[in-house]
């Protein structure tokens, strides 16, 4: 006789008929459970009133994936601080904030670069995978505020690693910028 794996059909059926004090407990003991459980129910909850600290742990998540303050004792996992972005997209979706942890993965990766002088091809394939889907989603969007409030940004870290690093990343990172300035008009700035 085999016993199936149970699903949230079968939890869901148990948990239709609880009071709010009980569903109230149930997700106490998740958020306290581990960190990952409350990071996503503060990104999902607090995003209006405390956005910032709803940033907070997938912020840390990514810069200790992407730029190890000891990279001696721990390797750079790019795939972590992808994961990070991926994790709070789930919890929130929120366009600006996912925007902000996007360009945050490729500041603690310019940082990381910039200090430990030039990573490999697969470090710099993945930043510029990332600012390929901060255009995209810029594009995408087609909000003048939120292109407004990051373009500043990306054109900041292309001065910064300009003539700085190695693959070619500078050069597909300005190609990238250039197309989010010329799809809002933003050639002039």
């Amino acid at each position: 006789m085999s016993s199936k794996e149970p699903t949230w059909t079968d939890i869901k059926k148990i948990i239709t008929g609880w009071s709010d004090k009980q569903l109230i407990g149930l997700v106490q003991d998740l958020y306290r459970l581990n960190p990952d459980n409350a990071a996503f129910l503060n990104a999902r909850l607090l995003q209006q009133s405390a956005p910032k600290q709803a940033l907070a742990p997938y912020k840390e998540r990514i810069q200790q994936a992407v730029s190890p303050r000891e990279p001696w004792k721990q390797d750079v996992r790019l795939s972590d601080g992808r994961k990070a972005i991926s994790d709070f997209k789930k919890a929130n979706g929120n366009a600006k904030n996912t925007l902000s942890l996007m360009v945050y993965y490729v500041q603690c990766g310019n940082d990381f670069t910039l200090e430990f002088g030039d990573i490999d091809e697969g470090f710099y394939n993945s930043m510029c995978s990332m600012v390929r889907q901060i255009r995209d989603r810029l594009l995408k969007e087609q909000d003048r505020k939120l292109t407004a409030e990051f373009l500043p940004i990306l054109e900041g870290e292309f001065q910064r690693i300009d003539g700085q690093m190695g693959w070619g990343y500078a050069d597909e990172f300005g190609e990238y910028v250039e197309d989010i300035k010329k799809a809002f008009n933003a050639t002039d700035r």
